[in-house]
């Protein structure tokens, strides 16, 4: 765990805080601040924001931020095979997914749309990473209210909203409840 992780916790126990009241101050998604604890780092657009609830400088913060950053890095592959899928495509001319519940680790869900070829190919499995930051230009399965997903390339966002584009055209996702980033995908058995 970095030392970043460690003071975002320990700021948190102290104010007896819940991870929602936490990022109400800080400004961000419940799930954002949830991911800065368990090792993911906060865009630059936050760090004043998380320094002042850390009661740190910025430049500490800067400091922090580089430290988790090189300390956390990690080039071994997933084992696909082994991840737990979710999700089903519920419309695959929008790309769009049904899921019974939130994915709060990485998982694996079945590609069975063409909207995104030939970045992500119709029945290709995709890993995704809810602890890895999606940025513009990322493919991503972006969730929304209801257990319903929609699998496109990361167009905009903020903190309630998203929007993605596929061979659908541009979907506009209000009331975002996460975002997750394809991290990698893979060939299925059977696939030529």
């Amino acid at each position: 765990m970095s030392r970043l992780s460690q003071m975002l916790k320990n700021e948190q126990a102290k104010r007896g805080q819940k991870d929602r009241e936490a990022a109400a101050e800080i400004d961000v998604l419940q799930q954002t601040f949830s991911a800065w604890k368990h090792g993911s780092l906060p865009r630059p657009n936050k760090y004043d924001a998380v320094a002042a609830y850390l009661k740190i400088s910025h430049d500490m913060l800067d400091e922090l931020v580089e430290e988790a950053r090189h300390s956390t890095g990690s080039t071994k592959l997933p084992q696909l095979d082994k991840a737990r899928e979710y999700g089903r495509v519920s419309d695959r001319k929008e790309g769009k997914f049904k899921f019974d519940s939130l994915p709060t680790s990485k998982y694996a869900a079945r590609i069975d749309t063409n909207v995104m070829e030939p970045a992500l190919l119709y029945g290709r499995k995709a890993w995704l990473d809810p602890a890895v930051w999606p940025a513009i230009g990322h493919e991503v399965i972006v969730h929304g209210r209801r257990g319903a997903a929609w699998l496109g390339r990361l167009a905009a966002m903020d903190d309630s909203k998203a929007v993605i584009e596929n061979a659908s055209g541009r979907i506009v996702i209000d009331d975002v409840q996460a975002i997750h980033a394809v991290v990698l995908s893979e060939r299925v058995a059977g696939d030529t």
